[in-house]
């Protein structure tokens, strides 16, 4: 796959954090909103008025603390009745995490810009050192040479290195798919037992100054309800997302990745990835990308070294933009 990593992995997780944290500005979560007009809330309230007034409060001081009191619940049992809807998702992404052991890989990846297709075969094996860790079998049908090789490994290298060194993120995906499920619009569709269910995230507009503006954003994950695994992720920037100053704009912006089995025992696989963006880059126009990667020939192998152990990530947005080594 042609990447073009953005940012500094540490710019990236400081990001991250200022909008895990809270120092950014971000729309009200839709957990906090309570509706004081529903029978429920009144009949709520006036129960609890009742017990202030019986415990000496005037009418109109019973009335307000009643109120409070009673919008503090509701959010606290919206709050939880949310992290219990994702309390499955939890375990299905922490699956998915669990080691596989080291294997050997083929991905094929069509990428289609403006004026061009193009069509690598690569292979990855963690057999191999880490100078030999990745191999371009052919591009647009063609072996490459001595050169053409020799530079793509370098460049691969590159960000292997730079993921290997990245910080480990302030919160855990677990911490993080709960704080999401608190401050997104969650919808949860659950089919049959022997069926899949899915998880939509649908994010508010958030400014983190002074990087840029994150921005409204549907997530959505599938799972397998008899396994309970990961069957495909999906995110898509519902508008424009700018970051330093208006330098960088990503005017459109999704992906989505689908899972395969391949041993019962073991997290899924990654079985093919769908990138397309369109974005303006120091004044450059990307014009329209799309990147389709599919993951084929999966093969156990002995370890090298225990660095190689696979972890195959999804794509994000930060992988496709420059950034210097």
């Amino acid at each position: 796959m042609k990447s073009y990593p953005l940012l500094a992995a540490p710019t990236v997780v400081s990001l991250c954090a200022l909008l895990l944290a809270g120092c950014v500005s971000v729309e009200e979560p839709a957990y906090r909103i309570v509706d004081h007009d529903t029978p429920a809330f009144k009949q709520a309230v006036a129960i609890e008025t009742q017990r202030q007034q019986e415990q000496g409060k005037s009418l109109a001081n019973a009335e307000e603390i009643a109120t409070g009191k009673v919008t503090r619940q509701t959010i606290k049992a919206e709050k939880d009745r949310r992290i219990e809807q994702v309390t499955p998702l939890v375990a299905a992404l922490a699956d998915l995490d669990r080691s596989r052991g080291c294997w050997a890989y083929t991905v094929t990846t069509t990428t289609r810009e403006p004026g061009q297709t193009t069509l690598d075969v690569e292979r990855y094996d963690a057999s191999q050192p880490e100078e030999r860790l990745w191999t371009l079998v052919t591009r647009n049908g063609a072996t490459p040479d001595e050169t053409t090789q020799a530079g793509y490994r370098r460049a691969k290298m590159r960000v292997w290195i730079r993921q290997l060194h990245q910080p480990s993120p302030r919160f855990s995906k677990s911490e993080s798919l709960k704080l999401a499920a608190v401050g997104s619009d969650l919808v949860v569709t659950a089919s049959d037992p022997t069926g899949a269910t899915t998880f939509t995230f649908n994010r508010g507009h958030a400014h983190v100054p002074p990087f840029g503006d994150i921005p409204r954003m549907r997530e959505v994950y599938v799972t397998d309800n008899a396994s309970n695994t990961v069957l495909s992720h999906s995110r898509t920037h519902l508008e424009p997302a700018g970051m330093l100053g208006g330098a960088i704009k990503m005017d459109t912006w999704d992906n989505s990745t689908d899972y395969i089995v391949i041993e019962p025992r073991l997290p899924p696989f990654v079985a093919q990835t769908t990138t397309h963006y369109r974005g303006r880059i120091f004044g450059k126009d990307t014009g329209d990308v799309e990147i389709a990667s599919v993951y084929s020939d999966y093969r156990r192998v002995k370890c090298y070294d225990d660095r190689f152990e696979v972890r195959i990530g999804e794509p994000t947005m930060i992988d496709f933009l420059p950034v210097k080594d």
